[in-house]
């Protein structure tokens, strides 16, 4: 081979085709160095020709005569494939991955071969760089593979989330006649492990056994680890006995694998035993056996790790600060984030999650502050964490708009991670605006951030945009998961919008979502708002698990629905399963079923046992239930000694409920009291004020009632009209108290009058 910029001598002789005698001459070839293969060809080069004597080289019989063109175009195809090759490895050094990549395509189709050494090399850098497919067209055009090239393609498949077809490949290789080494026995392996195809690896083992790696150290640390993974710790244990020389990775592959399966004991057992053999455990061993440990025996492990100094380590110390706050000990967190000499940043996010983990958001904000501060850049992971946490705490909206900015600042904001928390973050804090603004940033959104925004929109009372994105998003080709369906169903109840709702119900058995617990009690609710109560009982039968929402959102749909009977039958029937308790939802359902039916006693003993037999404080939420409950039939004594006896100061709700009681029965005196009372703790809520001035006017006591009126005036006060909606052909009309705007008006009451008459003719 012509080396480039180098002078080489190529001389070649037969001496059938030229007369004994004539003089030979050899001609040395001067390569041009900057060769560009797009366009250039073997006859392209520029070439300078000498003629020099070569006697003793004809006298010898190395050479042959050609012709100057012959030997010109054969050296140059050579200095050209040489050269070429030269800057192919060049670009693979580099990483410029784009440019090695057409260079070989160019290669490729102009008939020269870079060799196995150098496409096995370009192939493992495209797999590196998750080109899976660009990697396996090259390997397909390969003309020749070894088992390095097949190893490197079969790792690429599993590096890049294609186990299966990396299996496939494995099995290929075996058929091509090319017998795997260790290296591609742990990668087949770890594909088995990653598909959780436990059938295939034993298939592996097998053929480990047969080809005689089955002693090799690498193999039998990946079968520790593939029996680990399926549970079988008895046989990766007795695959470490076997081992003549288990070493670091042996024990801790079995620590993990025991760790993995939550038998602490076993663990330890092995910890023990490697460190009676001389084998002394490195920070990856550590972080094993705490990713189990409970709070005691983390702090063995903590006092092991300071001997040993391994606990100023990155990985074990990270590993021992989520291990303390996996057990809700923060203290301990603290102590070894605070006494880590060296941090970095995945430190500072882990003890940010620490604090989150444990409801401490406000100390978790203010250690993002203080790791921004010393300068430590945080990335995305720390990023969508804190954004999380600032969804969380209602006192950090400038915190959060600081932190979006940040995102932006350090080109964090088309990360869909990233994003996907700004999305939740702002819905959490009801900033449908900005919502509406990065979500239309999103270049390319996922499920999770298309659903982030259906349950945005849908839990700030933008229903309609939240069933219509929802809709817009399957128009993509993109399917909502549970969330995003629960989230548009949602919707769709409380805007009572049935055949929407129902059309969303036929895509959830489409896609398989009805059988899970968030869709099947947002269906029960959506039926019960819309007022056919016995598909919402349908919905509730047919799904295959009930948790404490389902039955709520039953009891309250049939207590909302006057069926209250049916309501405390389903409250019986829970009771009875015993494998839920009721929550403070469950008893504020019964008491409400128990008003519709006239249950007046059995209210008042569900009241007074809900501690006694089920744990639960009564809140006032459940007095308000029963005092109004007394209140509408009449009792209205009774009523005003629960307000007086209750553990806690009544709210305006209870006074408010119990006024409008005394106002009905008659019972002026009380329900000035009660307004007055309700008044005070409530002074701008209007309807206390109205109710106020009509028991003045009820009395004929009308001082005070201009004058209460007056109050309403000067603090602006307006009593809220009250409204009305049905739907039509899809379409949610709205009315208001007395309007006449809507463009049909005059159809409307023409319509009404009409009914009017009918109704007075029939009697």
């Amino acid at each position: 081979m012509v080396e480039s910029g180098q002078l080489s001598r190529v001389c070649s002789y037969s001496f059938n085709s030229r007369p004994r005698g004539t003089p030979v001459t050899i001609t040395p070839i001067i390569c041009q160095k900057n060769v560009s293969l797009g366009n250039s060809k073997p006859g392209d080069l520029e070439i300078k020709v000498e003629s020099i004597d070569c006697r003793n080289a004809v006298q010898n019989g190395n050479f042959r005569w050609v012709s100057s063109r012959e030997q010109s175009e054969r050296i140059s195809a050579a200095s050209m494939d040489n050269r070429i090759t030269e800057m192919l490895w060049d670009y693979i050094r580099k990483d410029d991955l784009e440019t090695a990549i057409k260079l070989h395509s160019q290669m490729k189709s102009r008939g020269f071969e870079p060799g196995i050494l150098l496409e096995t090399v370009l192939i493992d850098k495209v797999m590196r760089s998750g080109s899976a497919q660009e990697a396996l067209h090259m390997f397909g055009k390969m003309t020749h593979r070894n088992v390095v090239t097949w190893t490197t393609v079969v790792s690429g498949c599993v590096r890049n989330n294609e186990p299966g077809l990396g299996l496939s490949l494995f099995a290929q290789m075996l058929d091509s006649g090319i017998g795997p080494n260790d290296f591609t026995f742990s990668v087949a392996f770890q594909a088995c492990a990653v598909l959780e195809s436990f059938d295939v690896g034993k298939q592996v083992h097998s053929l480990a056994i047969r080809t005689g790696f089955a002693h090799d150290s690498r193999i039998q640390n990946c079968l520790i680890d593939l029996y680990s993974t399926f549970g079988l710790t008895v046989y990766a244990r007795k695959v470490l006995t076997q081992m003549s020389e288990p070493d670091l990775v042996s024990f801790t592959s079995m620590i993990a694998g025991y760790a993995k399966n939550y038998l602490l004991e076993s663990a330890f057992e092995v910890f023990d035993q490697m460190r009676w053999m001389g084998i002394m455990p490195n920070e990856y061993t550590v972080a094993s056996i705490l990713s189990t440990c409970t709070s005691w025996s983390g702090k063995q492990v903590h006092a092991y790790m300071i001997k040993t100094m391994l606990d100023q380590s990155f990985y074990s110390g990270s590993a021992l600060i989520k291990c303390y706050s996996d057990n809700n000990f923060i203290d301990g967190a603290e102590v070894v984030f605070r006494k880590l000499i060296l941090k970095n940043v995945v430190t500072w996010s882990l003890m940010i999650s620490c604090y989150l983990q444990n409801e401490l958001v406000n100390k978790a904000l203010a250690l993002f502050c203080e790791m921004v501060y010393l300068g430590i850049e945080p990335n995305k992971y720390t990023l969508a964490t804190v954004i999380g946490g600032c969804g969380l705490s209602l006192e950090s909206t400038g915190l959060a708009q600081q932190v979006h900015a940040l995102v932006i600042k350090l080109n964090f904001d088309s990360d869909r991670r990233v994003s996907n928390a700004l999305l939740t973050m702002y819905a959490r804090k009801g900033k449908v605006e900005e919502l509406a603004t990065v979500f239309g940033k999103i270049c390319d959104p996922d499920i999770v951030s298309w659903c982030a925004a259906v349950s945005g929109y849908s839990q700030n009372g933008c229903g309609e945009k939240s069933a219509s994105l929802l809709c817009l998003m399957q128009r993509r080709g993109m399917e909502p998961n549970e969330y995003g369906l629960s989230s548009a169903l949602s919707s769709c109840a409380d805007l009572a919008l049935l055949d929407e709702g129902r059309q969303f119900h036929g895509l959830a058995l489409k896609l398989g979502c009805d059988f899970d617990a968030c869709v099947g009690n947002a269906l029960v609710n959506l039926y019960s708002k819309c007022g056919t109560i016995e598909d919402a009982r349908r919905a509730f039968e047919e799904m295959p698990g009930h948790d404490i929402l389902s039955w709520n959102t039953l009891i309250h749909g049939y207590a909302h629905h006057g069926h209250g009977k049916e309501a405390i039958q389903a409250f019986n029937k829970m009771q009875e399963m015993g494998l839920i308790m009721p929550n403070h939802a469950t008893l504020l359902g019964v008491l409400s079923a128990c008003s519709h039916v006239g249950y007046l006693e059995k209210a008042t003993e569900y009241l007074k046992n809900m501690e006694s037999h089920y744990g639960l404080a009564p809140s006032l939420s459940h007095y308000a239930c029963v005092v109004d409950m007394m209140g509408r039939s009449g009792r209205l004594d009774e009523a005003f000694q629960i307000v007086n006896e209750m553990p806690f100061e009544p709210d305006s709700l209870i006074w408010k409920t119990l006024a409008g009681s005394c106002k009905v029965h008659g019972e002026i005196e009380l329900g000035k009291f009660a307004a007055k009372e309700a008044t005070k703790l409530s002074p701008d809520d209007s309807a206390n004020y109205v109710l106020l001035s009509n028991l003045y006017s009820v009395s004929g006591q009308w001082e005070d009632a201009k004058r209460t009126r007056m109050i309403m005036v000067e603090k602006g006060l307006k009593k809220e009209p009250g409204s009305s909606w049905i739907e039509v052909k899809g379409r949610v009309h709205s009315f208001m108290a007395g309007e006449k705007t809507h463009k049909k008006t005059q159809d409307i009451f023409e319509m009404l009058e009409r009914l009017l008459k009918e109704m007075k003719e029939v009697g």
